[in-house]
């Protein structure tokens, strides 16, 4: 029902073969296709069943900023604290949309706090759009503020 991203060898396959999938049961072209990200607002044990298209994913870490369940918008992290769970989202398929940046951090997903990686394997995987809160993307990107599959 609920996969932890973190777990799989090659993540960024994972989401290639959901892009796949989807574009196959829809019979139009992976190209067209991109994820749309719905953070979930229940925990895990209350999720039944998977998802029609794509997948929830769980165990994610926020640096640099927590998440407000209450807004459902990215918030100051609390004092002192560096790292913060995030909750399960959804990664689904869709058609590729008109980009909305107003109001939207297009935040970046590593696979470890090294971000730049290594040679043989690159941290980046992917950009996650979350609601920026009572702050700007700009105020985020300055910030750092990034979603981590790992922090060690």
């Amino acid at each position: 029902k609920v996969l932890w991203l973190g777990g799989v060898t090659y993540p960024t396959s994972l989401l290639t073969a959901l892009l796949q999938g989807s574009a196959r049961k829809n019979m139009v072209s992976v190209d067209t296709l991109s994820f749309d990200f719905v953070v979930q607002q229940q925990d895990e044990a209350s999720i039944s069943a998977m998802p029609k298209e794509g997948a929830y994913f769980k165990s994610m870490t926020l640096e640099g900023a927590k998440w407000d369940s209450n807004t459902a918008a990215l918030a100051d992290a609390d004092p002192m604290m560096l790292f913060n769970p995030f909750p399960i989202i959804h990664f689904k398929p869709v058609a590729r949309k008109k980009i909305i940046t107003d109001g939207i951090y297009s935040c970046p997903l590593y696979l470890y706090p090294v971000r730049t990686g290594s040679r043989e394997r690159p941290s980046f995987m992917i950009w996650v759009e979350l609601k920026a809160g009572l702050y700007s993307s700009d105020q985020w990107t300055k910030r750092g503020t990034a979603l981590l599959l790992s922090v060690a």
